[in-house]
């Protein structure tokens, strides 16, 4: 008889402990073997793990700081500053896990030799070798990882059974991995700048063929006033303004100027010397003639247009050139002169051929717009016709300008992304073989092991005590069915009772045994999937 079956127990409805360590007493097989069974497994399972090494690299991306106007920032790309790590990790991501980039490294390594070598002979027969570097792809796939390291840091990690065959692929990939980051960065500028060159070739077609369908109604116009005449409507108002403002300063500053430098002169020398030899001299009259015609076009522009600033500009070197040769001429002619002295007589000069030259262009400029003005007011709707193709020119031509700025720019950028400036990727910590696994994690599995069983245990425990429905004691049946016991009856033993006893060990069993099976399936199934 069991020896708690009898104990008489409190009529009170309070927590009783000890009624607690009897109905778990009575059922201590039940929470001992699940226990046993499954912290045994556990402890095989750990055991006949395969051991997993990790060898890892260490990247750092940096961003040196911009101070050009001409090179765009390339940290601008990725945002804020905040959000650099966020999108150069998804970019990596994106690339490490790209079907390009695995296929190079299975490729590159002939992991696909050594898949198919893993295979029994006739298997591996069968498979081809797209077959084969595709299921490699997806191995390998499993194996990489990244994370990030801290600020632009980031770590690349390669989990392989052979702590070489990890270390190996981990330098390889680390590796490729930046030279194929670099590429990438380089694309976006290398493409952009492409499709520019793509748009200059057609634009400069297009400003070929209207620069021909001027100069085409201009020869059938057969008119001088047309012919070699940069005048048109489309510019007429603007070389009106510049001609008048090159006149007010011809006759007003330039005119006193050159009188200040003649009343040096003769203070110097005593006359004023002769400039016609000088303007004789084939250099001189070369440079002149090539200023005169430089100077003649630039009236045709706004002065913040980027072609009169590059006309300007070579108007400029042809003034030093121009000035550099009278000095030459003047040192020769007068020895006797002090350095100052044959610089003011050379100003003298100097200002003089290039203001006649100028005096030129005025008189020329003027024709132009008066031959202009009379093929306007003879024939107007010719003139609108040259009005109009002349602006398709001119158009065409700012876009050809424009995209020419835009791949010179982008060429900038892309040389500099090339050399130490802007964002630079580098291996900071170089992969290394280790020999101590990190998986599994034995203490960890140990541990989980230990508390599944032990919630196996005691969940099986509590939950037959909750589904046991049997009277323990008198004081039970009487609270429960509120009526007094007389006498009680030994216990009968018959084959009813046995086949009731062994079908609910049967049952207990069962659960038992679902439950190691899940806890089999978590062990050797979900947790190295989550590692």
């Amino acid at each position: 008889m069991d020896p708690f079956q009898d104990d008489s127990q409190s009529a009170g409805s309070g927590f009783d402990p000890m009624s607690l360590l009897r109905a778990f007493w009575r059922r201590k097989l039940l929470f001992l073997i699940p226990f046993i069974l499954c912290l045994s497994m556990a402890v095989v399972i750990i055991k006949t793990m395969t051991p997993i090494y990790e060898s890892s690299g260490q990247l750092q991306i940096k961003f040196n700081k911009m101070n050009s106007s001409l090179l765009e920032d390339p940290s601008r790309r990725y945002g804020r500053a905040r959000n650099i790590d966020a999108v150069a990790y998804h970019e990596m991501n994106m690339l490490l896990t790209s079907p390009e980039f695995l296929e190079l490294v299975v490729v590159g390594l002939g992991l696909q030799d050594a898949l198919r070598d893993s295979y029994p002979d006739s298997v591996a027969a069968q498979m081809s070798d797209a077959k084969a570097v595709r299921k490699a792809m997806s191995r390998l796939r499993s194996m990489v990882k990244i994370r990030r390291d801290g600020d632009r840091l980031f770590r690349i990690a390669v989990r392989d059974p052979s702590s070489t065959q990890a270390h190996k692929l981990a330098a390889y990939i680390v590796n490729r991995f930046v030279e194929e980051y670099r590429t990438t960065q380089m694309a976006a500028s290398t493409s952009t700048r492409a499709f520019l060159e793509r748009q200059l070739g057609i634009y400069q077609v297009d400003l070929e063929a209207a620069e021909k369908a001027y100069l085409d109604f201009q020869t059938n116009l057969a008119s001088a006033s047309l012919v070699d005449n940069p005048i048109n409507a489309g510019n007429l108002a603007r070389a009106e303004n510049n001609l008048a403002e090159v006149k007010v300063r011809y006759e007003g500053r330039d005119a006193s100027e050159l009188a200040e430098n003649a009343r040096i002169v003769r203070g110097i020398i005593g006359s004023v010397p002769g400039t016609a030899a000088y303007g004789q001299d084939a250099a001189i009259r070369s440079t002149i003639s090539e200023m005169e015609d430089l100077g003649l076009e630039v009236q045709l522009f706004d002065d913040g247009d980027k072609r009169a600033q590059d006309l300007d500009t070579r108007l400029g070197l042809l003034r030093v050139r121009m000035n550099d040769r009278i000095e030459e001429l003047v040192a020769l002619n007068m020895p006797q002169l002090l350095p100052r002295e044959r610089n003011q007589v050379s100003q003298y000069i100097y200002f003089s051929i290039f203001r006649s030259g100028k005096k030129k262009v005025i008189d020329l400029l003027e024709d132009k717009i008066s031959e202009f003005r009379r093929f306007a007011s003879r024939r107007p709707g010719d003139s609108a016709k040259i009005a109009e193709l002349q602006e398709d020119v001119e158009t065409t031509r700012g876009l050809v300008q424009t995209l020419e700025r835009e791949i010179t720019q982008q060429t900038m950028n892309l040389e500099a992304s090339l050399s130490e400036i802007g964002m630079q990727i580098k291996v900071r910590q170089k992969p290394r073989k280790t020999h101590t696994p990190v998986e599994p994690d034995k203490m960890k599995l140990m541990a989980l092991g230990a508390i599944l069983s032990l919630g196996l245990g005691l969940g099986l425990v509590v939950l037959a005590i909750f589904l046991d429905r049997s009277f323990t004691s008198v004081d039970q049946i009487e609270r429960t069915l509120g009526l007094k016991v007389i006498g009680t009856l030994p216990t009968i033993k018959d084959d009813h009772f046995e086949r009731k006893k062994k079908t609910r060990i049967l049952k207990w069993a069962a659960i038992v045994l679902v439950i190691l099976a899940i806890g089999a399936v978590g062990f050797l199934v979900i947790y190295p999937r989550l590692s």
